[in-house]
């Protein structure tokens, strides 16, 4: 999106903005106090292949616009629960997101047009909903400000559009997807690369402008890998900001290699457990999602202003929640942890805010949330700019780069000293080090039971005497306050695990920095299991050996 672009677009948005502000004033009902355009020009490239052909080849550039209209005042608007319901992708707003790619001012703003005004019917109707139910029910949130004001801001730089060495990814996925042929155990699998470029455009009634971008790129392996003892589904996943962090050919297909012997041996030596309880070992992309799942979504302030959300922490400001040695803070504005880029980073939140740097937990002790212009209490509220969405969903309250330090931290062979210990003492057969897991998820509601759950890749069980030995099948479990209290040490080397997340308000990109945790005691529990046989033929390019006739 180019210079010439985006001053169209600002105009075309601040043209419908001052013509909606005026005239949406229907007799009998509110009108709009505040009007906001997020524009999101996408450039993508995508190419991935399979068994060393190129399956597809994509270049896409698309527009999409989420608009904020808000009427009644900024202390009391139709806005409830944090925001965290507003994202029905059955309301007539949803189809209007959609905005010209030509940069015809006309075009635009007529969308724009379709777009608010459906979006200003929508608020009437929660405006009215919410003073309806205030006259039965008590809101303990009556007053607290729906919204904070923002001062005029204008901030636009300019960019330029960076060089994509397209044939460079088109032979890698090539090269990279080919080395799958040489194993009959693997039954599918993908190299897939993927370049985006996301501008932002926002523009605000209150005489904020704001244009930023989001570069990302992102190289995945998909591994199918089934025989009749093992039928593993993982991936191989690099999420950069910085294309030259990605891995070369020789460096992607030996990360291939090393995930399919590991594999092998899993289907060769791997012992399928349904069940455990006792000491676990958390290397630090596991222990990264242990504390994003745990602790980072029940720190998203939006959610204190919903009472169908359990908001364990809400009444714990000043109070001990975790291990002296853990410090949580959440900082969007720094780009890079030890070389290496963060893909949580971002110059303006999705309501144009700039970002702070958020300390959380201070030496195991809460010291605040994650925040956006919701008021999460009456007074002095202020917006950290953490508030997020992915498309058409109301932004809300989200982690961007999610930091763990650590003081008194020890190295990952201390820390496995420190499990064998804890067997010897309690007398327990085995304990068990997670190394990889691919995702989580956990329910944070109220009318729900307050649990995580990550989603194990690569695992061991752990012998007194030190011996390893990989297991399959489980994932881990628990309840957050449970858990946090059974953090016994921490790890003094982190690692950054770049990563999507998903929320009510999309699907957004996330860094976790993390070390390794040690915990007394957590819970695994039988994956849902996969009854697949193996195919009657085997993949084309292997012939079926057959069996000789000759006797003995």
């Amino acid at each position: 999106m180019n210079k010439k672009s985006i001053d169209t677009m600002i105009q075309a948005m601040r043209r419908e903005i001052k013509r909606s502000m005026e005239g949406l004033k229907p007799r009998g009902q509110p009108r709009p106090y505040f009007i906001s355009y997020l524009v999101r020009h996408h450039e993508r490239f995508l190419v991935w292949a399979r068994f060393g052909a190129l399956q597809n080849q994509k270049k896409e550039t698309k527009r999409r616009c989420f608009a904020d209209v808000r009427i009644g005042r900024y202390q009391y608007d139709q806005v409830t629960k944090g925001g965290l319901a507003d994202n029905s992708d059955e309301s007539e707003s949803y189809d209007l997101t959609d905005l010209p790619l030509d940069d015809d001012q006309d075009a635009i703003q007529y969308s724009l047009f379709r777009l608010t005004d459906a979006r200003y019917r929508e608020a009437v109707k929660a405006f009215h909903l919410r003073k309806a139910r205030d006259v039965s029910y008590l809101d303990p949130h009556r007053l607290n400000p729906s919204f904070i004001p923002q001062k005029r801001q204008h901030s636009v730089k300019s960019y330029r559009k960076r060089p994509m060495d397209e044939k460079h990814y088109l032979s890698l996925v090539r090269a990279a997807s080919k080395v799958f042929k040489e194993y009959p155990q693997v039954k599918n699998s993908y190299v897939e690369f993927e370049h985006t470029l996301e501008t932002k455009v926002f523009v605000s009634s209150e005489g904020v402008t704001r244009v930023w971008q989001v570069p990302s790129y992102h190289l995945s392996v998909y591994i199918w890998y089934l025989t009749k003892k093992c039928n593993e589904e993982i991936t191989l996943n690099y999420h950069v900001a910085n294309p030259g962090e990605l891995p070369d050919r020789k460096t992607l297909i030996a990360h291939i290699r090393a995930k399919i012997d590991f594999l092998m041996s899993l289907n060769k030596d791997g012992e399928r457990i349904t069940s455990y309880a006792g000491p676990v070992l958390m290397a630090p992309q596991p222990a990264g999602l242990f504390i994003h799942e745990v602790v980072g979504h029940r720190l998203e302030g939006n959610r204190l202003l919903s009472d169908d959300e359990g908001r364990t922490f809400k009444d714990m400001i000043g109070k001990k929640i975790m291990h002296p040695g853990i410090t949580i803070l959440d900082d969007p504005t720094k780009k890079s942890y030890r070389g290496q880029s963060l893909v949580g980073t971002y110059d303006f939140d999705d309501e144009g805010v700039k970002p702070k740097k958020t300390l959380l937990v201070e030496n195991g002790v809460l010291r605040s949330f994650l925040t956006t212009r919701a008021a999460i209490s009456p007074d002095q509220h202020v917006s950290n700019g953490h508030a997020r969405n992915e498309t058409f969903e109301r932004p809300i309250s989200r982690m961007g780069n999610l930091i763990i330090e650590t003081k008194g931290g020890k190295s990952f062979l201390e820390l496995k000293g420190q499990l064998i210990e804890l067997l010897n003492k309690r007398n327990l057969p085995f304990g068990v080090i997670l190394y990889e897991v691919e995702g989580g998820e956990t329910g944070t509601e109220a009318y729900d039971f307050q649990a995580f759950l990550g989603e194990i890749t690569r695992a061991v069980k752990v012998f007194p005497d030190g011996r390893e030995k990989p297991i399959m099948g489980v994932d881990f479990v628990g309840t957050p306050l449970s858990s946090l209290n059974n953090i016994r040490a921490v790890g003094n080397q982190s690692e950054v695990d770049n990563s999507y997340c998903g929320a009510e308000s999309g699907t957004i990109l996330v860094s976790t920095v993390a070390p390794a945790l040690l915990l007394s005691n957590l819970e695994l529990q039988a994956k849902d299991p996969s009854q697949v046989t193996p195919f009657c033929l085997p993949l084309p390019w292997f012939k079926k050996k057959r069996k000789s006739s000759a006797k003995k």
